[in-house]
């Protein structure tokens, strides 16, 4: 590693650590999108709270 001086404890580059991030960024809002679109079916087909 000397002479690595633009390498990080991961040993990736700082232009990869950023693509790394996006893309599981991407898919961490994805799933969470999936999670609510989910519950809000979920709570249409059978609500578990009666608020009325």
């Amino acid at each position: 590693m000397a002479g690595n001086n633009d390498l990080s404890l991961s040993g990736l580059t700082d232009e990869q650590a950023q693509e790394l991030h996006s893309v599981y960024m991407s898919g961490l809002w994805t799933f969470t999108i999936m999670c609510i679109l989910a519950h809000i079916a979920t709570w249409i087909w059978r609500p578990w709270f009666y608020f009325g």
